[in-house]
């Protein structure tokens, strides 16, 4: 991967191929996107580190290719004219305390806070800095710690997945195309005016509720759905559906992954409620298997244009 312009914050995706693809992501919104079968190398070039971030479930190979990643990167950095940026490496579980303030994350799988770290102080003006700015915890803007709020205390997170959407000037019109979306897209002369960029929208599946979490939610209508089914939070963005009441889910095949439509009570075809959206076929089926047993939800050989899938009663 040659050619790249670096940026104050950066993050990769390793691959077991031993290439590696950036994720157009915000720092803020970092803790989303780590994932435990998952390998990252992170650049924040404000304290000279690069993070090597592995996941306590990473394949053994992408542990090892992304230690030579992190090298060359580190190199790549210093031809493009920045300064020497020291590497880090981070296990999810055992992260060090200027790892977790700097993104204003918690420890992943850890009951214990980590000991305190010692850093030892340059008298370097910039070494000062660089220490202040790791020893002070930033508040995280993360959809997915909004959800944590709403979550009962014996209530885990089987799944969760994030993902970006990039508005276009005419994205509206091709949203009202699909029966779905206008079925239930209300308020389009508000909707129309959301800003043309990306928004992120993360999904959750706990051993209790289903949960979409999405600027877009404040636009749809869910009055048909009981309000024992469903609750609505925050300003219409959180949408939590009771996976008691869940009664089908309908499955649309893309070329790039697949949407997962979820209906609640009545059980009728075509009641949609909200997607889980471009999901790609291991994240589909981890979705599957965090679902209720009484699904018919085993994944077809071939799955035509919407597959529709019920609960047995």
């Amino acid at each position: 991967m040659n050619d790249i312009e670096f940026k104050d914050f950066m993050i990769f995706d390793v691959k077991e191929t031993g290439d590696y693809a950036e994720l157009k992501i915000k720092k803020e919104d970092l803790g989303d996107f780590l994932h435990p079968e998952n390998a990252y190398i992170i650049i924040n070039q404000d304290i000279k580190r690069i993070y090597f971030w592995k996941g306590a479930r990473a394949p053994v190979r992408k542990r090892f290719l992304g230690s030579r990643i992190a090298t060359e990167l580190q190199g790549e950095i210093m031809k493009a004219g920045f300064k020497r940026c020291k590497i880090v490496t981070i296990d999810q579980g055992e992260e060090l305390e200027e790892f977790l303030n700097i993104f204003g994350l918690e420890s992943m799988d850890v009951a214990e806070k980590l000991e305190d770290k010692r850093y030892i102080r340059n008298i370097e003006k910039e070494e000062i800095r660089i220490t202040n700015i790791l020893s002070t915890k930033v508040e995280s803007s993360s959809k997915l710690g909004e959800i944590k709020n709403f979550l009962d205390e014996d209530e885990q997170i089987i799944c969760n997945k994030s993902s970006l959407v990039s508005l276009k000037d005419n994205w509206l019109k091709l949203l009202l195309k699909n029966k779905k979306y206008k079925r239930r897209l209300k308020r389009t002369s508000d909707a129309s005016k959301l800003e043309l960029k990306e928004y992120k929208n993360t999904y959750v599946i706990t051993n209790k509720k289903i949960i979409s979490h999405s600027i877009f939610n404040k636009y749809f209508d869910f009055s048909e759905i009981p309000n024992y089914a469903i609750e609505i939070k925050g300003e219409g963005e959180i949408i939590i559906l009771d996976q008691r009441e869940l009664r089908s889910f309908e499955i649309e095949e893309f070329s790039d992954g697949y949407d997962i439509w979820f209906n609640a009570k009545p059980i009728e075809k075509g009641d949609y409620i909200f997607p889980f959206e471009r999901l790609t076929l291991e994240e589909y089926r981890k979705l599957i298997n965090a679902l209720d047993n009484n699904f018919i939800a085993e994944i077809p050989e071939k799955i035509k244009k919407i597959t529709y899938i019920r609960k047995r009663l």
